[in-house]
C-alpha cells in the first residue's frame, strides 16, 4: 500500500513538471508556410500544444482551389493562385506532401509550356512558340532570340553572385537586343512572369525574378505538372491529418494584436464574433508581411522590426477564372497569352487552362484591371474572381529582409515566416520558412532548458 501511494505521489509529480515544461505555440497564417511550420515543430516536440490561426474559413493563404463549371458543364477544382510545379525547383514541396500525406499524395496532369505575345488589335502575334515541334508562322530569328534571352536568365540563375543587388532593367539594358525586342518581348514576358506591370518589373530583382522561369537548361523540356484536385486543397489535407489534442487548428479566426506580456506572447484574436486572448511563449507570424506589420504595431520592443516590414513593397494582383476567349488567340493556341498595347504596356495576362486538359476546357484565368473584370461579371462570363497581395521583389526588398532577418534574430520567441521571407514566394519557398521556423524553435527550447 505504501508503495502505490509512493508511485502514485511521484506519478503526480511527473505530470506536473511534464505540464509545467510543455511549451504553447501559436502560428498565425493557414497557407502552407503556417501549415508547415505547424508540422515540422510538431515533428520536434510532440509534448508541445500548437494552436494554428486562419483568418480565412479554410485552409491555403494564397493557394486557393476552386471549384468552377468548364464548357460542359462540369464542376471542376481551380488552382486560383499557385498552379503548377516541376521536380528539382519544388523539390521541398513534393517531399513534404510525400511525408505528410504518404505514398503518391497527389494525381497530377502535364502541361507542355507555350507562349504568345500579341498587340491589342492587331491580327498576328508578336511572338508564338512552336506546339510541341511544330512551327506556327512565326519567324524563326525571334525565336532563336527568345532561347539565347532563356540562357542569358538561367546563367543569373545558376550563378547569382554577380547579379546580387542588380535590377531587372539594369540587367534587360545590358543584354545583347535590339531595344525594340526587349520592349516589345522581353519586358512584357517578365512582368507575365511575376502578375505585375512592366514599370514595376523594372525595379525586381533580376536574380529572383529569373527563378519563376529560368530553373531549368535552356534545351531541357518544358513540361509542367499541374494537381488534380488543387493545391489549397492539399494543404487542407495536411491540416486535417495533423488536427489533434496537440494541435489545434481555428479557422475563421482573424488575429487582430500580439504583444508581450512578461516573458510570454498575448495574442487577441476573434473567434465565433467574439473577442478572445491567450497567453503563449512562442509565437510564428506566418502571413505577408504587412499584415504581419499591423498584428504587432502596438509592441513597443519591436519598433524598428515594425518599420522594416512597413518597407516591404508589394502590389495587387486581381485574378479572374472566367470563360470569355477572346483573350487568346484561337488560331494560335498557348497556354500564356500577353497582350500589350501599343507603348507595350501589359492590357492582360491569360492561362488558357483548355492547354492542361479537356476536364478544364473552356476556362481561362486572367490577371486584370478592375474595369476588366467588371466587364467579365456584366457579361456572365465570370466563375470566380480573387485578389492577392504578392512582395515586389525589388533589390531595396532584399536588402530591408536582410535588415529585418537580424532584427528578428534579437527576439528569441518570435520568428516571421513565409515564402516571402525566404525571398521569392512560392509554395517550396514557403516549406522552406516552414523549417526556418521549426529551427528557431528548437534554439528557443535548448535555451529554456
Amino acid at each position: 500500500m505504501q508503495f502505490f501511494k509512493r508511485f502514485l505521489i511521484l506519478g503526480f509529480i511527473l505530470l506536473s513538471l511534464h505540464s509545467f515544461s510543455q511549451t504553447k505555440i501559436a502560428i498565425i497564417g493557414g497557407g502552407m508556410a503556417g501549415v508547415s511550420g505547424a508540422y515540422f515543430i510538431f515533428e520536434m516536440d510532440s509534448s508541445a500544444q500548437i494552436i494554428l490561426f486562419e483568418k480565412e474559413e479554410k485552409l491555403g493563404g494564397n493557394a486557393q482551389t476552386v471549384t468552377v463549371k468548364n464548357k460542359e458543364g462540369k464542376l471542376v477544382n481551380v488552382d486560383a493562385g499557385p498552379q503548377y510545379f516541376i521536380e528539382g525547383p519544388w523539390d521541398d514541396y513534393i517531399a513534404f506532401l510525400t511525408k505528410t500525406l504518404g505514398k503518391n499524395p497527389y494525381e497530377y496532369e502535364t502541361l507542355r509550356a507555350s507562349l504568345l505575345i500579341q498587340r491589342e488589335k492587331e491580327p498576328n502575334p508578336l511572338l508564338v512558340s512552336p506546339l510541341g515541334l511544330k512551327l506556327r508562322g512565326e519567324k524563326l530569328s525571334k525565336l532563336v532570340q527568345f532561347k539565347r534571352f532563356n540562357k542569358e536568365a538561367y546563367a543569373i540563375f545558376k550563378y547569382p553572385g554577380a547579379w546580387d543587388g542588380i535590377t531587372v532593367e539594369t540587367w534587360v539594358k545590358g543584354l545583347d537586343f535590339e531595344e525594340s525586342y526587349k520592349n516589345e518581348i522581353i519586358y512584357p514576358f517578365l512582368a507575365a512572369s511575376l502578375g505585375t506591370t512592366v514599370p514595376e518589373i523594372k525595379t525586381t530583382s533580376a536574380v529572383d525574378i529569373v527563378k519563376l522561369f529560368a530553373f531549368r537548361k535552356p534545351k531541357a523540356n518544358n513540361q509542367f505538372k499541374v494537381m488534380t484536385d488543387g493545391m489549397g486543397t492539399l494543404i487542407q489535407r495536411i491540416g486535417e491529418k495533423m488536427n489533434s489534442n496537440q494541435v489545434t487548428i481555428k479557422c475563421s479566426s482573424p488575429v487582430s494584436k500580439v504583444v508581450r506580456s512578461k516573458e510570454k506572447w498575448l495574442v487577441t484574436y476573434s473567434y465565433n464574433g467574439e473577442e478572445q486572448t491567450e497567453l503563449f511563449d512562442f509565437v510564428v507570424l506566418a502571413t505577408h508581411a504587412d499584415q504581419a506589420a499591423k498584428i504587432l504595431k502596438t509592441e513597443a520592443s519591436l519598433t524598428e522590426a515594425i518599420q522594416s516590414l512597413k518597407h516591404l513593397t508589394y502590389f495587387e494582383a486581381r485574378i479572374a477564372l472566367h470563360t470569355d476567349s477572346t483573350f487568346v488567340n484561337k488560331d494560335k493556341p498557348a497556354f500564356l497569352n500577353i497582350v500589350t498595347d501599343s507603348s507595350n504596356q501589359l492590357i492582360s495576362n491569360t492561362m488558357n487552362l483548355s492547354m492542361i486538359s479537356k476536364r478544364l476546357n473552356g476556362i481561362y484565368k486572367s490577371w486584370l484591371s478592375k474595369d476588366a473584370i467588371e466587364d467579365l461579371r456584366k457579361s456572365g462570363k465570370l466563375l470566380h474572381v480573387t485578389s492577392f497581395w504578392h512582395p515586389l521583389i525589388t533589390t531595396d526588398f532584399i536588402s530591408q529582409l536582410e535588415i529585418l532577418h537580424k532584427q528578428i534574430a534579437k527576439v528569441p520567441s518570435l520568428y516571421l515566416s513565409g515564402g516571402w521571407s525566404e525571398g521569392l514566394e512560392t509554395q517550396n519557398s514557403a516549406i522552406i520558412s516552414g523549417k526556418h521556423a521549426a529551427e528557431k524553435y528548437r534554439t528557443f527550447l535548448m535555451n529554456k532548458k
